[in-house]
């Protein structure tokens, strides 16, 4: 047995493991006669015939077996463990048993980092969840013992990190448990439904219920075991954590979660990095104050920011924007210009300037500065290329912070958001900055409200988008794997050698995951799966074996060059989902222009997969215009003509559109009113007041609802949902539903129906209505 971890990860007291080749032999025996004949067959039938001696022994005496004997088993293991892996001696992995780790076998490559990392498995991993552990134990034992099918899981991950030179670099250990079976030492527990919803992540273990007796099982078989360096993933995901946590985090905390992250991607302790993004006023590009701080060049060089005036910056951009490829300098000390000069003053040998251009408009430039020379090679620009869309959101994140505050000073100052509000917001600000400052009252900014206004709000939803789109990527993703297998089947053997039945098993491989659904971290693997290996080795072959010359040409006609997939059903779907809503917005464009001039009202429009809109109509809003009741109803008119044009419209489209996609249709009937008020950190208006406040949680949760004591979705194709609490809401649209379908615009007949309760709502009703279209 090996001894290369001292103290491995805890022990878990109550389980037990022994050893058995049984599992593997089964697992082989699967293998041989899915391979059906060829070379893999032979190669499981020779493997077979290894291990069918050994599989028969006991736990007790395969222990007392030498260890050179069990270890030159697990060595003949590796052939079909590891049939894709470039070098078994490459490939940090071991052969054991999990809890306590026992080690029989482990590859010089384990050996390696443990020497380098004696700490590496024995500190607790990162994020360490033991109700994930023993989910997968429950799901293990439920699938084998008692015949329930699980979600497929071949084993479970662990990340550990080591601080090395001032930098974080991160480890995964894989445990795969394929070899692994469990059986009831005595008599098999009674199933409990509790430990399926447990084991499925559906539902807690309930207190009441008996959990799984684990101590009651033995898990037989062996384990395999596989470090990973995932450093790049995990910094990469650090990366993205940023841009999640933008909103919430500090700009400076932001920054150095930003910068500590991109260190340890690029692998250079002392590596200093500035982001500076480059606003414009006017069309012309400004320096921010910030950028002292954030600037590499400007914090070491000693230059100040009265240094460099706008004209400089101007004259920097326009220069960079003619050459937007990232600016190398590898030794400073050798260059006379006086800038490179003042940071090699500083001790920087190596210093790098990476334009941030979208579309041809320069964002922002990122600056690394190294006291090594020759620090920045094609490596470190690979890392830069990886992440430079997250770089591309930060600097835009910024830039559009900075456009925030200043669209909010001049609209504070100066103008309003909505002409029909506006008069509002110059009352306000003209209250505010007519008093003196030391006025004890005007320690906080005036209200901007408006009592007593009515709420209208609609929703054209696009139906089973959201599914459809999911739908689109795997049908893509599937198309590509199908052609590049034509290719691979066409091959001449055995000039490919390995490489070729490494992309035959990986296609196959990927098509089974596809099935099940891809994780963030497969979209990146298959990403690279496409660009790394498939491309290069098609255009190899294009040169090696002219006869496939068409094949591979058809293939790369089909690729999007931007993204590397083939995207026919995914642009089918986004090209559906844009003249849908394109039709639907083009229709509340010009609706809205005529909706003011009947009375002034403040309206938003809120884009998710369709389109949502909140109109706000009042006596307050307008206090030189009356609004009398016929206003309101007209409104409540409008509400259900505009639901049956925008139906008709999406209906009269469907026929022309790539995929056949429907729009559902929902009013929330409120005719009670509201008050609302400026919310000025999120420069909107938002009701208030518990009875306000009520209306806006209906707002977020109606459109997923369904019907009381059914699965039933409310919203359907079709129809006309109307969503309301009280009778008389809905008794103000019944004379205008009545004359719509007199006009047959509406089919005959009213659906009622009772909907399941929503927060702070138990009496939630509806009434639907199915739209009639033309012949």
């Amino acid at each position: 047995m090996e001894t290369l971890i001292e103290e491995p990860i805890r022990r878990e007291q109550s389980l037990r493991y022994q050893l058995s080749f049984r599992p593997f032999l089964r697992y082989l025996n699967a293998q041989r006669q899915a391979a059906g004949s060829g070379s893999m067959a032979r190669l499981y039938t020779y493997l077979i015939e290894q291990f069918e001696p050994v599989a028969t022994l006991t736990s007790q005496s395969l222990d007392a077996l030498p260890a050179d004997t069990l270890s030159n088993y697990f060595q003949l293991a590796t052939t079909a463990v590891l049939p894709l892996a470039d070098s078994s001696q490459s490939v940090p992995y071991a052969f054991g048993l999990p809890m306590p780790l026992r080690l029989f076998h482990h590859s010089p490559a384990l050996e390696r980092l443990i020497s380098q990392f004696p700490q590496l498995l024995v500190t607790p991993p990162v994020h360490d969840d033991p109700a994930s552990k023993q989910r997968f134990l429950y799901r293990l034992i439920l699938e084998k013992c008692y015949d329930v099918s699980m979600p497929y899981s071949p084993g479970l991950s662990f990340r550990f990190q080591q601080e090395v030179s001032g930098l974080t670099k991160y480890y995964q250990l894989d445990v795969n448990v394929s070899f692994v079976e469990p059986y009831a030492t005595g008599e098999l527990p009674p199933l409990q439904p509790a430990w399926i919803e447990f084991a499925r992540g559906s539902a807690p273990l309930p207190a009441q219920v008996e959990p799984l007796p684990l101590e009651e099982f033995t898990f037989e078989g062996f384990s395999f075991f596989r470090v990973e360096d995932v450093t790049e993933s995990e910094s990469i995901q650090q990366l993205r954590d940023v841009f999640v946590h933008l909103t919430s985090a500090t700009e400076p905390e932001s920054y150095t979660h930003f910068e500590t992250a991109l260190r340890n991607l690029c692998g250079q302790p002392g590596l200093e990095i500035g982001l500076l993004p480059l606003p414009k006023v006017n069309g012309q590009p400004v320096v921010l104050p910030d950028n002292h701080e954030r600037s590499v060049f400007l914090r070491f060089s000693g230059l100040r920011m009265d240094d460099c005036d706008e004209l400089m910056t101007q004259t920097m951009v326009s220069e960079l924007s003619c050459n937007p490829c990232p600016h190398l300098v590898t030794d400073l000390s050798a260059l006379p210009q006086p800038a490179y000069q003042l940071l090699a003053s500083k001790g920087f040998r190596s210093f790098l300037l990476y334009p941030i251009v979208v579309g041809g408009e320069m964002l922002g430039v990122l600056e690394m500065g190294s006291r090594q020379p020759n620090a920045f090679d094609e490596t470190m620009l690979g890392h830069i290329e990886r992440v430079l869309p997250l770089i591309q959101e930060l600097i835009r994140y910024q830039l559009q912070q900075f456009q925030d505050r200043l669209e909010t000073y001049i609209r504070t100052k100066f103008t309003s958001l909505q002409p029909a509000v506006e008069w509002k917001f110059y009352e306000t600000a003209w209250a505010e900055i007519s008093q003196p400052t030391t006025d004890p009252a005007h320690t906080s900014p005036l209200p901007i409200r408006f009592p007593q206004v009515y709420p209208f709000y609609g929703a054209v939803d696009i139906r089973n988008s959201s599914a459809e789109r999911q739908k689109a990527i795997r049908q893509d993703l599937l198309n590509q794997l199908s052609l590049i297998e034509e290719i691979l089947y066409q091959v001449r053997q055995p000039a490919v050698g390995d490489r070729h039945n490494k992309l035959m098993l990986s296609s196959y491989q990927w098509q089974t995951h596809l099935t099940n659904g891809l994780t963030p971290d497969q979209e990146q693997s298959i990403t690279l799966f496409f660009q790394d290996e498939v491309a290069p080795y098609l255009q190899r072959l294009q040169t090696e074996q002219p006869a496939l010359t068409a094949a591979i040409n058809q293939y790369f006609a089909q690729i999007d060059p931007k993204t590397g997939f083939v995207n026919q059903a995914l642009s089918a779907y986004e090209q559906t989902m844009d003249r849908l809503n394109n039709v639907v917005n083009n229709y509340i464009n010009q609706e809205e222009k005529e909706l003011q001039a009947l009375f002034p009202h403040y309206f938003e429009r809120y884009r998710t997969d369709g389109t949502e809109y909140s109109i706000y109509a009042g006596q307050s809003i307008a206090p030189g215009t009356s609004f009398p009741e016929t206003v309101r109803q007209q409104l409540y008119q409008w509400q259900l003509k505009s639901m049956v044009d925008m139906a008709r419209l999406t209906h009269q489209l469907r026929p022309e559109l790539p995929l056949p996609l429907q729009t559902t249709q929902l009013i929330l009937a409120h005719t009670q009113a509201v008050d609302i008020s400026f919310r000025r950190d999120e420069r909107r208006f938002d009701v208030e007041g518990s009875y306000s406040i009520r209306y806006e949680v209906l707002k977020k949760r109606i459109d997923k609802v369904n019907i009381r004591n059914t699965n039933e979705r409310l919203t359907q194709p079709d129809t006309i949902a109307l969503v309301y609490t009280y009778s008389d809401e809905i008794a103000e649209y019944l004379p205008f539903i009545a004359e719509l379908q007199r006009q047959g615009k509406l089919k005959p007949g009213l659906d009622y129906v009772d909907l399941e309760p929503v927060q702070g709502v138990a009496t939630l009703k509806a009434l639907r209505v199915a739209i009639q279209y033309p012949d």
